[in-house]
């Protein structure tokens, strides 16, 4: 435990503490049940009871401690819930706050009968799994809204991207929601989660812009 205390205090981005203390925490209890199934009389004495309680609650702590630590630390550069904006995809950047093709000369959003972007709802997997539950989204042209909701415990974030220039996105939740609003013109997107190497675990999804 002091091992993970250390890495934590010192400021260490990776989740490895959190997997370990629940890799620790549920070996643990497997090896609890084994052993009650085979000796029913085990613990067998109250100095024994006393140890395995100890030993128990130390793990527990352990796991909810880097569990909240490591989800505490926000992504480099990101905002709280800002709107992001966008740019032409032919242009260069127009200045912040600006929607991308109000100048520049850009072409304009494609027309969406008056009801131009809307939301799109993106969820990571509850159970913990580095994973989105929708693997493809769309919108229609404009400002767009992501509800974002994570429930596991393991920290995530949506991010919107086109090839390799970064739109915009979320920050990290863990076990909330949030939102956050970009400005897309019509094409394809990718969303993924920014988060150590989550996208190169497969967590992406395509977000058809239309």
């Amino acid at each position: 435990m002091s091992v993970l205390t250390h890495l934590v205090a010192a400021g260490e981005p990776s989740k490895v503490p959190f997997y370990l203390a629940g890799a620790l925490l549920a070996a643990w209890a497997v090896v609890l049940a084994a052993i009650g199934l085979s000796r029913p009389d085990f613990p067998g004495s109250t100095q024994r009871a006393r140890g395995v309680m100890a030993l128990s609650a130390i793990l527990v702590v352990a796991t909810m401690a880097t569990a909240v630590a490591t989800a505490s630390k926000p992504t480099r550069g990101e905002g709280r819930e800002q709107p992001s904006t966008t740019t032409s995809p032919t242009q260069g950047s127009p200045p912040q706050g600006q929607v991308g093709g109000a100048s520049g000369g850009g072409p304009p959003p494609a027309k969406t009968g008056g009801a131009a972007g809307g939301s799109v709802q993106v969820a990571a997997d509850p159970s913990g799994q580095i994973a989105y539950q929708q693997k493809s989204l769309s919108a229609r042209a404009g400002k767009v809204t992501i509800q974002f909701t994570n429930q596991a415990p393991v920290p995530h974030d949506v991010t919107i991207a086109q090839g390799a220039r970064r739109i915009g996105g979320t920050s990290q939740i863990t076990g909330s929601k949030t939102t956050a609003t970009v400005s897309l013109r019509p094409g394809k997107y990718t969303f993924y989660c920014s988060v150590d190497a989550h996208r190169q675990a497969g967590m992406q999804g395509t977000l058809t812009v239309s």
